[in-house]
């Protein structure tokens, strides 16, 4: 076996030496085209330092941010903690509002949905248990519109206009959801037969507007232009 594998060995070691020899040339050919910098021009770039380098500033130099600078900038003083007990705690309640808003969205869309259900099948017992859902949902609408406010703040003359409309659309919305709720039809009878044209107009109406609701707020918690394509 050790004299098979001396041919084989020998093969192989003039094989690799042959590709070299054939790549040598491009090799050679691939790096005419590139400059290097001599050893003088890369003692010049070393030695020049870029004028703001900010490891080479000490801690004097360095601007800082402090409560005086950052006063009135956007977004600056509604994220500062408050310094009374009473302030962190109607903070803290505002910071909830993005997640007690989406029960009654999601129970007022799936209404919406039954009742369709309802008219496309004749089926007005799909849509009987509605009463419920509505109920639920202009309960969480009562409790997430005090929240929005504690989470926004009172209003301000240089409030945007998405909060602006965000925030009284809001204020609205809750009055508007148990408006619906009123307008439908026990369980009992809505087994039965299909809501009037008053509460479906009323349903329709606040899904309108609750869809509208929702892209203000995203456009105003994630900027203008968030569902561009």
């Amino acid at each position: 076996m050790a004299q098979k594998s001396a041919p084989a060995r020998v093969l192989a070691a003039l094989a690799v030496a042959f590709s070299l020899i054939l790549l040598s040339p491009q090799l050679a050919v691939a790096h005419q085209g590139e400059q290097h910098p001599s050893q003088n021009e890369q003692t010049d770039n070393t030695q020049t330092a870029p004028e703001h380098d900010m490891g080479a500033m000490s801690p004097d130099e360095v601007m800082w941010p402090t409560a005086e600078s950052m006063q009135g900038m956007p977004g600056m003083d509604h994220d500062a903690r408050p310094a009374t007990l009473s302030g962190r705690i109607i903070r803290w309640l505002g910071v909830w509002h993005p997640a007690v808003i989406h029960f009654p969205i999601a129970l007022l869309l799936t209404a919406a949905f039954l009742e369709a259900a309802a008219v496309i099948r004749r089926k007005p017992v799909y849509a009987a248990s509605n009463k419920i859902l509505l109920a639920v949902a202009t309960l969480g609408a009562f409790a997430a519109a005090p929240l929005g406010w504690a989470n926004a703040g009172l209003p301000a003359p240089d409030d945007e206009t998405a909060l602006v409309l965000h925030r009284w659309i809001g204020t609205a919305l809750p009055f508007l959801i148990l408006l619906v709720w009123w307008l439908k039809k026990p369980v009992d009878e809505a087994a039965q037969r299909p809501g009037g044209w008053g509460y479906e107009t009323a349903l329709a109406l606040t899904v309108l507007v609750i869809l509208s609701q929702a892209y203000l707020g995203a456009e105003v918690t994630h900027g203008a232009g968030h569902l561009a394509f």
